[in-house]
């Protein structure tokens, strides 16, 4: 799945497996998606679009107008 750099807009694919084995995994805040650091410039990583494991979707377009 594609995740979008917040600083530089990079893309990076990262498969749907692994983002899900963080989202099950993290005990953190639900409305927060698993997230990944930009091997380019070290910023957040942020999906494309990603529907959670406990039902909340996250959308580049509500963090990146």
């Amino acid at each position: 799945m594609k995740y979008i750099c917040l600083q530089c807009s990079s893309e990076e694919e990262i498969p749907l497996q692994v983002v899900r084995n963080f989202d099950a995994m993290d005990d953190g805040d639900p409305t927060v998606p698993p997230q990944f650091r930009c091997e380019e410039c070290g910023g957040a990583m942020y999906p494309e679009y990603y529907k959670g494991v406990h039902g909340y979707e996250y959308r580049i377009s509500d963090v990146k107008k």
